[in-house]
């Protein structure tokens, strides 16, 4: 732009104040030739500097910040071209005399012939100003283009549009060049609009004995934890996961969730939440679909956990895996009992008094805590293997936070009267679990204790338990 500026002064100076000069020394016709050359220049440099302008304050400055996208190139070039026509037509005007319209009608001949075997050009400009114009898509949308010369369609983010091509780059990093006229000719869709979340899912097989809705509580209860974690922080719409179709040995579910693809890309959303639920069926121990043959009767059993579920889900929860010997868990495991509970209905709720905790077996519930100034904040995500109410549990202590169910929810529930009959036969079991719950709220505060402030805390939860339990002691 500064070279353009100074091109105008050093022309328009030559122009004013050499003009005489050089119509006086140079013999004529070379002397005028150099005088409306000159003209020539000045209206070229003119042009130059107001395109210069418009890119950089309009294009470039007022226009990308409001699109919050760059302007694509070939409205930028139009426009180029417009300005240069048009200080063209004047300077024909202004130096030479022309009729503009005259020279226009003779090359309308001309203009036919080129149009003819520029065709597909011409096709290919006027589709991409089309693009432009209608706004179907923008540099950064992510599009799934179809078309019959291609075997598959073809799914990438647009990096660029020209005269002649859209540019998209594919999710092997490779860049795809698809003409223009290609992309107005057929179907193509734009996941970027409108804004906002778009559904993507996958499918997983199960055995087909695993019953249904325990298979669907638990894909989507993962689901729901997968999303609301770094990078997706997507928490609406719900993930949802339902049967696609049956085969001869599986049961195919298709687990729905939402992501923004502004955010992050569509694959890598995809792999963050088909990972979590491939950790849940690992975890649960759901079997893979088998061939069913003559020789291999089908089992009878409960294919999630059956009887051994709840004694499973109890060694899972650190304050009794470090503690509780085998006869233990067995004994803890008769006195535990099942319960359900509906989406939306909190069975947790800040500030009452309990006695029990709960393990999660399927689902997925939210974990909120109400401030001093009334607003519900949302701190945790619970899903399968997931415990809750440990401290109301040991000590009688209030609950801390309200828990709501995502979806429908089935929990282990472990009482009171369920510890004091295991602590009746185990008194000890009490110093152990005061110890494992003391480190335990240290490593959840992520304080770096030293061992005698943890004992301090031991001692002091200790205490607390004793009077919580203590009939048992008295009996």
């Amino acid at each position: 732009m500064f070279l353009a500026a100074f091109a105008i002064a050093v022309l328009l100076a030559l122009r004013i104040w050499g003009g005489s000069e050089i119509m006086a020394d140079i013999p004529a016709p070379y002397g005028a030739m150099l005088y409306h050359g000159l003209g020539y220049l000045l209206f070229a440099a003119v042009a130059i500097f107001l395109d210069q302008l418009v890119r950089m304050f309009y294009w470039r400055g007022y226009l990308a910040r409001k699109m919050k996208r760059p302007t694509p190139a070939l409205i930028e070039d139009i426009v180029t071209v417009c300005l240069i026509i048009i200080a063209l037509s004047a300077a024909l005007s202004y130096e030479s005399g022309m009729n503009v319209a005259a020279i226009v009608t003779a090359g309308g001949a001309t203009a036919i012939v080129l149009g003819i075997a520029l065709q597909t050009v011409i096709q290919d400009v006027f589709s991409g100003l089309s693009i432009n114009l209608d706004g179907s898509y923008a540099i950064g949308d992510w599009l799934t283009v179809y078309s019959e010369h291609f075997e598959h369609p073809k799914y990438g983010r647009v990096i660029g549009i020209t005269w002649r091509s859209t540019y998209m780059r594919m999710e092997d990093g490779t860049q795809l060049m698809i003409p223009n006229h290609m992309a107005t000719a057929n179907a193509v869709t734009n996941h970027c609009c409108p804004a906002g979340p778009k559904r993507l899912s996958f499918e997983i097989p199960m055995d087909y004995r695993v019953p249904t809705q325990r298979a669907i509580a638990m894909l989507t209860g993962e689901a729901c934890k997968a999303v609301r974690g770094n990078p997706l922080l997507a928490r609406s719409p719900e993930p949802s996961a339902i049967i696609a179709r049956f085969t001869d040995d599986a049961t195919i579910y298709e687990v729905r969730f939402y992501a923004d693809p502004e955010k992050v890309e569509p694959s890598i959303a995809q792999s963050i939440v088909s990972s979590a639920v491939h950790e849940v069926v690992l975890r649960t121990e759901v079997p893979n679909p088998v061939t069913q043959i003559e020789i291999t009767p089908a089992p009878t059993r409960d294919m999630l956990h059956g009887t051994k579920e709840g004694r499973d889900a109890l060694m899972r929860v650190p304050l009794f895996a470090q503690v509780l010997s085998e006869a233990q868990f067995d004994s803890l495991d008769e006195s535990c009992h099942h319960a359900q509970f509906a989406a939306g209905a909190a069975f947790i709720r800040q500030g009452e008094s309990a006695t029990s905790m709960y393990i999660l077996l399927e689902g997925a519930a939210a974990v909120t805590v109400t401030n001093a100034r009334g607003e519900e904040q949302e701190v945790a995500v619970l899903a399968a293997g997931d415990f809750v109410g440990e401290m109301s549990l040991m000590t009688g202590a209030p609950r801390t936070a309200t828990v709501t169910p995502l979806t429908p929810l089935r929990v282990l529930e472990i009482t009171k009267e369920a510890m004091e009959g295991l602590l009746k036969t185990s008194p000890e079991l009490l110093e152990h679990f005061s110890r494992v719950m003391a480190q335990r709220q240290f490593e959840l505060r992520d304080i770096a204790s030293q061992g005698g402030e943890i004992e301090s805390a031991q001692v002091d939860l200790l205490s607390r338990m004793t009077a919580f339990f203590a009939r048992v002691f008295r009996g």
